[in-house]
């Protein structure tokens, strides 16, 4: 596999940093100190779509009848299942915190 043409280049970088801008958004959000009620709103979309977005990457990333990743083809799981796994698992990350809290009520 050779390198990519300047034109995918192009395109994989403004995909990224597109990305990179909804992701931006989402951060400024959990940034504001006082929320409106639109603010509250926006908050009550993106949790359920960052979640979807999670669940997609490990359904793709699933571990097939061979045990390997059906995606990455390496062994499962995977260096994105294991890297997800560990963003979301970190002990003192608010994941975990939100699950916590709400598994004790």
């Amino acid at each position: 596999m050779g390198t990519p043409a300047p034109i995918l280049t192009d395109a994989f970088h403004l995909l990224h940093t597109n990305l990179y801008a909804h992701l931006d958004a989402a951060e400024i959000l959990a940034g504001i100190d006082t929320w409106s009620p639109h603010d509250i709103d926006t908050a009550h979309q993106l949790i359920p779509d960052l979640v979807v977005v999670i669940r997609g990457l490990l359904i793709e990333h699933e571990a097939g009848l061979d045990g390997d990743c059906q995606t990455c083809r390496s062994k499962w799981p995977c260096p994105v299942v294991t890297t997800i796994h560990a963003l979301v698992k970190d002990p003192d990350g608010k994941f975990v915190a939100i699950l916590n809290a709400i598994n004790d009520e």
